[in-house]
């Protein structure tokens, strides 16, 4: 059985971790947890979710990110939106602030 994984909010005062489902998305967590991260789309095109992965590995199934460009993946972002936690993260702070 798949165990749960966890993301740690490197963003946060102060720091903290919060727990993802082994299916659900990044996303999905953070809004269960209560995290200020904006969305828009949901399915990985908009980009609006874009937030810097800092450490671990995140899997976007058979998704594909078009809303993440070239140099954003060089830059270490992703799309919390349609990703899923292969490993513990640690995120940073996302890229649109939440008004």
């Amino acid at each position: 059985m798949p165990q749960k994984k966890k993301i740690h909010l490197a963003f946060l005062e102060p720091e903290q971790s919060i727990q993802a489902e082994p299916e659900e998305t990044i996303m999905s967590a953070l809004k269960s947890a209560g995290v200020p991260i904006k969305q828009a789309c949901t399915n990985g095109v908009c980009g609006v979710c874009l937030t810097p992965l800092l450490s671990g590995e995140i899997d976007y199934a058979q998704r594909l990110p078009h809303g993440l460009n070239n140099r954003e993946k060089q830059n270490g972002y992703f799309l919390p939106c349609i990703a899923t936690c292969k490993t513990d993260i640690a995120i940073g702070k996302p890229k649109v602030r939440l008004r």
